[in-house]
């Protein structure tokens, strides 16, 4: 009987990077365009937002009470537009690790089972349910099942022999 191998829930310990080449390559691309984008988009807004607070200030000819108010409501506004687009980049990387766990995991996996094979191992291939390429083990199985029964011939000199 072939051995279960691949992605067992029943595992412990969980390594959100088996493959940290490309999850660190991918994060780095998701992350960095970004923190590009919310870093321009935090400057426009500021320097939008910005400019109408001084002008409103410099030609509303309020008290300075109330221009101390404003430019205080104006800090305040940057610093929460600041702080939302930090949240949003944390967000995202963390979805950008779950999202490259589970494709980086079923990969490993993979890689893993045809190593064992060329090994001389007798493995099967088993993902979680919820994990990607479903159809792609389903397949990946078949024809290892089929290769050990002898159903596909591996080169043209073995089925030339039979």
């Amino acid at each position: 009987m072939p051995y279960n191998y691949g992605m067992s829930s029943a595992r412990k310990k969980r390594n959100y990077f088996p493959e940290p080449k490309f999850q660190f390559r991918f994060l780095a691309l998701l992350v960095g365009g970004i923190v590009f984008h919310a870093v321009v988009t935090c400057a426009v807004i500021s320097y939008f937002v910005s400019e109408n607070y001084t002008l409103l200030v410099q030609y509303g000819g309020l008290e300075g009470d109330i221009t101390r108010a404003l430019q205080r409501e104006l800090a305040i506004l940057i610093a929460g537009i600041g702080f939302s687009f930090v949240v949003f980049v944390l967000g995202t990387t963390l979805l950008g690790v779950i999202f490259s766990h589970r494709i980086a995991g079923p990969i490993y996996a993979i890689k893993r089972t045809i190593r064992d094979i060329l090994e001389g191992r007798d493995v099967e291939l088993h993902f979680r349910n919820r994990d990607e390429f479903r159809e792609l083990v389903d397949g990946f199985n078949e024809m290892v099942r089929s290769l050990r029964r002898g159903d596909i011939p591996l080169d043209k000199k073995t089925a030339e022999s039979a």
